[in-house]
């Protein structure tokens, strides 16, 4: 393992409170995210320097790009939506966890085949009938939902390799990133194994694979970035000036630009006082390249 001591050629003083879900639309060369907790939707267009921020009707827990240029498909915190920001419509597909109050959506991303995948996270137990838990959903492109992974905490970090051979997600207080064949044609999934472990008190959180396959990983309490080789060796860190980073992704110029959301949820006063940067987004350059965000295929759910 080795320090890549990057420093950031931006960083956009937005000081979320729950910032996730960073997305990198390539054809508008625009960065979409969420602050989870502060309830708001932003999207940030790199060729302008222009940030515009939207109050949804519930926080949105993650998103995905779609076919349809003015729709995201998103998780809020208690269902899953086509989500048009720029109008306000929202079509409702799916509330699979009604039945778990304790529960809310948590992280969540669209595969190369057009599917939107979205995991989530017990908050609450004492509000969930007893022995139940979260779990990971994968969004048909009928707007069907399946639950395919049960007995999570807090379900993080998916991501495909580039051939979709294997799919990668992190029970985050785990600590390990599993690895799971991946049957491209159908979404299902193998039996996971143990892929990769963080290091002691770090969280593996959001999650993207670049070009050549290796997997980067926003560590929550960790104050870093990871980069895993194909193989889940620690490759490299970029250290970062806040200790909780969230998730990440790669697009932008040549598509050698590193995105991260970070958060200041749950840190005192004085830890503030420690981490000003604490809740921005940070853009770094990088040497290898991103692939382009797949996008959700909505078909004819808008106009059924």
């Amino acid at each position: 393992m080795r320090l890549n001591k990057l420093l950031p050629i931006k960083v956009l003083p937005v000081a979320n409170i729950l910032g996730e879900s960073v997305v990198y639309d390539d054809r508008t060369d625009c960065l979409w995210w969420t602050d989870i907790k502060g309830t708001e939707l932003f999207r940030y267009q790199l060729n302008s320097d222009n940030l515009t921020r939207w109050q949804p009707p519930s926080g949105i827990a993650s998103l995905g790009l779609t076919t349809e240029t003015d729709w995201l498909i998103v998780a809020f915190v208690h269902s899953i939506a086509l989500y048009n920001p720029l109008s306000g419509e929202i079509l409702k597909l799916a509330e699979p966890e009604l039945h778990l109050p304790g529960n809310r959506f948590n992280d969540g991303r669209v595969d190369r085949q057009g599917r939107f995948w979205v995991g989530s996270m017990t908050e609450d137990a004492t509000r969930n009938p007893p022995q139940s838990n979260a779990g990971l959903y994968r969004v048909n492109h009928n707007g069907d939902v399946d639950r395919v992974l049960d007995g999570l905490q807090i379900s993080n970090g998916l991501s495909w390799s580039p051939c979709s051979q294997w799919l990668y997600h992190a029970d985050s207080p785990s600590g390990e990133i599993k690895r799971f064949a991946f049957e491209s044609r159908t979404g299902r999934l193998s039996k996971g194994e143990v892929w990769a472990s963080a290091s002691e008190g770090h969280s593996p959180d959001g999650a993207t694979v670049d070009a050549k396959g290796g997997l980067w990983s926003a560590h929550w309490g960790g104050h870093c970035v990871v980069r895993y080789t194909p193989d889940g060796q620690e490759d490299f860190r970029i250290p970062m000036p806040v200790s909780q980073p969230t998730c990440v992704a790669l697009g932008g110029h040549n598509d050698r630009l590193l995105f991260v959301t970070t958060a200041h949820d749950g840190l005192t006063r004085s830890q503030r006082q420690d981490q000003p940067k604490a809740g921005n987004l940070f853009i770094f350059r990088i040497e290898e390249r991103g692939l382009p965000e797949p996008r959700f295929q909505i078909g004819n759910l808008l106009f059924s």
